[in-house]
């Protein structure tokens, strides 16, 4: 029987989409990517899962003054900007001057602010509360706790033309959902804490100045240590099934490592040439990762596989 041009057309169209991916050493297909751009200074992204909504920090400028000039964006999962300057440190009533790193807990938005951690009401953004930390250098991700607490890293860095300088404030900032503040951590030593991600009894911190990842327990003591091919560590996510994705200035990337079991953890690179990949957010909803580019006015959002 012969065979119809049209079907042997189709035949081979299909041939020609299979066979690439059954090739020897066939790297798995990079994540679908979106941009949107329109921001000043993104540092951080987190989904508002009641709401389903991203929320933005933009610091306007420099990340360490206290300029009351920053704002947090509403973005629609579709890219759409819907707010630009939803909280306005313009506004009058409304003090942010560089906001970094955000958490929802309670019904309420927490957000590090260099000292102090300011409090929104999740739904409508209006200013609930300053929560003051003393003697924090630069505090910068925040991350909930299942009891409704807050874990905030203290970088311990002033940041200036010339870089990073240790000021020696290192620390993990644990705050109840009363409002007390209490240090998890707080050591000289560290090696500038930034992104921090907590789940299942466990705290994990990623660093600006080590090219490694830790495992603490709730009440701070190293379990674990990851390495990394590269450093400048900035945001940090743990996924549902225990893998982490973390951010890095050094390579440009976004690594993923799966720590599962007893054998040395697997790290691969998710996703590459994303320059300045800040503190990042994590849509489970969607399998999407939230990265803001924060030298380039833009966040990206990858549809992970």
């Amino acid at each position: 029987m012969k065979t119809q041009p049209k079907r042997l057309a189709a035949v081979l169209a299909c041939l020609a989409a299979v066979l690439p991916a059954c090739a020897e050493g066939e790297a798995p297909a990079a994540p679908e990517l979106r941009r949107v751009g329109g921001f000043s200074t993104p540092e951080s992204v987190l989904h508002d899962e009641e709401r389903d909504v991203y929320l933005v920090s933009n610091i306007v400028g420099s990340p360490v003054e206290k300029d009351d000039r920053a704002f947090i964006s509403r973005v629609s999962p579709d890219g759409e900007i819907l707010d630009l300057t939803w909280i306005d440190g313009a506004s009058e009533g409304v003090t942010l001057s560089a906001p970094k790193g955000m958490a929802i807990a309670g019904g309420r938005l927490y957000v590090a602010d260099i000292d102090v951690i300011r409090v929104f009401d999740a739904s409508d953004g209006a200013p609930i509360e300053d929560i003051e930390v003393a003697g924090a250098g630069l505090l910068n991700d925040v991350a909930a706790m299942p009891d409704g607490s807050i874990v905030v890293s203290d970088s311990g860095v002033a940041i200036g033309e010339g870089g990073f300088t240790s000021i020696g404030t290192d620390a993990l900032v644990a705050v109840d959902p009363g409002g007390e503040v209490s240090r998890l951590i707080a050591d000289p030593a560290l090696p500038h804490p930034n992104g921090v991600a907590c789940a299942e009894g466990e705290i994990w911190v990623a660093y600006l100045g080590a090219a490694r990842v830790d495992a603490l327990d709730a009440s701070g003591k190293l379990r674990r240590e990851i390495s990394l091919p590269a450093g400048t560590l900035d945001g940090l996510v743990r996924l549902d099934d225990g893998r982490l994705l973390v951010s890095s200035w050094d390579a440009g990337a976004v690594f993923a490592i799966d720590p599962a079991g007893d054998a040395a953890p697997r790290v691969s690179t998710l996703a590459a040439d994303l320059p300045s990949p800040a503190d990042l957010g994590w849509d489970r909803a969607r399998n999407r990762l939230l990265v803001p580019l924060f030298n380039d006015g833009e966040i990206v959002l990858l549809d992970v596989k």
